[in-house]
């Protein structure tokens, strides 16, 4: 009888526990877990999990290293070469462009939280070479987020449903297929009696679960957290005890959302005043509450602060203390992945450097050097460079930007793991240019997504059921989830750690990576347990010990002040608005109407599609069956009055640029908006240039989205993708 394994799916981004059991036929079976998990109720799988071994063996996969053998970049001649040549090849250009434009010319965009596996060693690598232009996707999704919740709070914060009595989501369309394990978890609370306020403009199936349903307009969230602020603050229903022990800048806070009466309030985001009222005091008399963190304000032009008005909810009700909040850590019981990653070893003058500093320093490493003392003084001198999900980013409008133009200076040679980076961030042409004019691009990955289509080599990477994890790889969650091997990688696939390892001995860095596989990294990393991985692995969950940030006498949080932080001083210093505040952005009907009268549509990206994870399971097979098309919505109304029928392929463009989607009518979208998807392209067709890299040029989102500076943030200096900006559609 084959025995049955343990695994943390990583098909998509909440690592949902599964059984996997390989069967006679050599193939992998994959159902929700049979026995109780501390972090994962029952039922929780999705399509993506249980068709996991389709992917992992699909005709398409990348099973040994792969060098480009065309005359040009994106030509599509690939050679079969062994992971000696690879790695030898690779680091004698490397080598020879450090000589030349010094190490700052290295860029890489990684996606560590799929991957799990390196531990901090590509940071670690990075930093010793003396490269500080790291970024990652997660620069806008959770990432961004964390570095936000820092600048409030001292690090991220986790809401806990089985302690909550309220819960606050916002635009997270839950499904049996997307987060099913947060969407089982949502749905026991709800039966306990939980309350439920979404804030969404389309009316999805958790919207219909709520209490109360708010239909804003699409990046008004933060005009309608400060709202629900003002009627907490002016009707007395804060918690006053924790707002003068443990918060600092109430007066100034409560001067501000002055600023943002109810009607106000209402008349930006199209809401019912007395809708966002009994929001604002169920959300304060219900709790204890939580937020769970949505992708939905990491995205938007009031970003910086859309997050920083929810963790002012968080604190001013008393949230953080209750239980419904956890502040996540370096996880207690390990090695942190923050040793590992040895940012103390990257000079200060590669700091400054880092690609955005001058532009968006928030979340680079001048933004960030604020916490490193209260970090420090909170999770231990060892952890001062706290990797708080994903930290101490490169900006990747900039460092596209410097691929492609030089400037402030060369960038070029440009390494991807498990990232698809040419579609994964906005203004796709911009990545596409700076790629072209790498000498060296490096793509470790799965399959030969568009991305790769642009390298020199690709190195093939293991499956996460080929692979033994403890999860998640970053930090800031409260707990950590093993997840066990279940077969040997496919063809010669190898983990992240082989290739970094046997690069940095290459590179004359082998005295810094002793570890001389993933095991012995695992076993270093879950040393301070006493146990070995064999043991380990048995165990499903490991908590990690939380500090008592708020007792008598307490810690405090790792902010400047060890209070949270209404009133930001790390805002202030680096001369951006202390409190949060909400400015139309530039391109909507009410900012610029004239424009409106040629776009007439409010544009929207995103609405995760059951079958997909960004840019991921593309392929043919059952997955690509459910959603073979990349489909634009349009409510029936507003497709009618365009005269565009549904299953009709139309155009969809702004300002920036235009892109091809299958138009599907929807009554669910709001009348005058157009819902596009993210991370389409077509891996059945050839790839390079003269297809569009299998039509990523022509279909995916980031080829009509902006990163100039009137789409970004100021803070952050991330891109308007799901704040809505004008566009317009029409037949093909």
């Amino acid at each position: 009888m084959a025995s049955k394994k343990h695994v943390a799916c990583q098909s998509c981004d909440i690592n949902c526990v599964v059984e996997a059991v390989v069967k006679d036929d050599g193939k992998i079976q994959t159902k929700s877990i049979s026995e109780p998990h501390p972090t994962t109720p029952p039922n929780s799988i999705c399509m993506k999990s249980v068709n996991a071994d389709t992917i992992r063996t699909h005709k398409d996969r990348v099973l040994y290293p792969l060098k480009n053998v065309g005359s040009k970049r994106g030509e599509q001649r690939w050679e079969r070469i062994s992971w000696d040549q690879a790695l030898d090849e690779i680091a004698e250009k490397l080598k020879k462009i450090i000589a030349k434009y010094g190490p700052e010319s290295l860029g890489v965009s990684q996606t560590e939280i799929n991957q799990q596996s390196e531990c901090g060693t590509l940071r670690r690598f990075m930093n010793l070479l003396g490269s500080p232009n790291w970024t990652a996707a997660m620069y806008m999704c959770i990432g961004n987020t964390a570095g936000v919740h820092r600048v409030t709070h001292g690090s991220y914060s986790f809401a806990s449903f089985a302690d909550s009595n309220c819960l606050l989501f916002i635009g997270k369309n839950l499904s049996n297929h997307n987060w099913v394990s947060q969407f089982n978890d949502l749905k026991a609370a709800l039966k306990r009696g939980c309350k439920l306020i979404v804030l969404d403009p389309r009316r999805t199936k958790v919207a219909e679960m709520a209490d109360i349903w708010l239909p804003l307009r699409y990046g008004t969230d933060a005009a309608l957290f400060l709202g629900m602020i003002n009627v907490i603050i002016n009707e007395q229903l804060y918690d006053k005890e924790f707002v003068e022990n443990w918060c600092v800048g109430f007066e100034e806070l409560k001067e501000r959302v002055q600023e943002y009466p109810l009607d106000k309030v209402a008349e930006i985001t199209g809401c019912d005043a007395e809708e966002i009222r009994k929001a604002a005091v169920m959300f304060a008399t219900e709790g204890p509450a939580s937020i769970p963190w949505a992708v939905s304000t990491d995205m938007q032009k009031n970003s910086t602060s859309a997050i920083r008005a929810q963790c002012i909810l968080r604190a001013i009700t008393g949230s953080l203390k209750q239980g419904a909040e956890l502040l996540g850590l370096p996880h207690s019981e390990f090695v942190s992945v923050s040793q590992i990653q040895m940012h103390e070893a990257l000079p200060e003058e590669k700091k400054k450097i880092q690609l955005g500093t001058e532009r968006y320093p928030l979340l680079t490493y001048t933004g960030m050097s604020a916490f490193e003392e209260p970090s420090a003084r909170v999770y231990g001198e060892e952890n001062r460079y706290f990797h708080n999900m994903a930290a101490f980013m490169a900006n990747p409008t900039d460092m596209f930007t410097a691929m492609a133009s030089e400037k402030p200076y060369p960038v070029k040679a440009f390494f991807t793991f498990a990232s698809n980076a040419l579609m994964g961030f906005a203004n796709q042409e911009n990545a596409l240019a700076g790629l072209m004019n790498q000498e060296l691009v490096v793509c470790y990955d799965q399959f030969i997504n568009p991305t790769a289509q642009l390298a020199d080599y690709i190195l093939p990477g293991d499956h996460w059921l080929e692979r033994p994890v403890v999860t998640p790889n970053w930090e800031g969650i409260p707990f950590a989830n093993t997840s066990q091997q279940v077969v040997e990688p496919a063809g010669e696939a190898k983990d992240e750690y082989y290739v970094v390892r046997e690069l940095a001995i290459r590179m004359g860095l082998e005295e810094h990576f002793p570890w001389k596989d993933r095991a012995e990294l695992m076993n270093y990393r879950i040393s301070p347990t006493g146990k070995d991985w064999e043991e380990f692995q048995k165990q499903f969950t490991y908590p990690s010990n939380i500090p008592d940030y708020f007792a008598p006498g307490g810690v405090g949080v790792a902010t400047p002040s060890g209070k949270v932080e209404l009133y930001s001083s790390v805002l202030e210093g680096l001369g951006y608005d202390p409190l949060p505040y909400y400015k139309e952005p530039e391109q909507t009907p009410i900012s610029d109407p004239e424009l409106a009268k040629e776009y007439p549509l409010t544009l929207f990206a995103g609405l995760r599609e059951d079958p997909g994870f960004n840019s991921c399971y593309m392929q043919e097979g059952p997955l690509r069956n459910v959603e073979p098309d990349p489909v634009a919505l349009l409510h029936p109304k507003t497709a009618q009055s365009l005269g565009l029928p549904s299953g009709e392929w139309i155009w969809v463009e702004t300002t920036h640029g235009r892109l091809k989607l299958l138009l599907k009518h929807d009554g669910a979208q709001p009348e005058g908006t157009i819902r596009i998807p993210h991370g389409r392209w077509c891996p059945e067709q050839e790839g390079g240039p003269e297809t569009g890299f299998s039509g990523a040029m022509l279909h995916n989102d980031a080829m009509v989205l902006s990163d100039d500076d009137w789409n970004l943030d100021p803070e952050q200096g991330l891109p308007n993708l799901r704040g809505g900006i004008l566009a317009k559609a029409y037949k093909c």
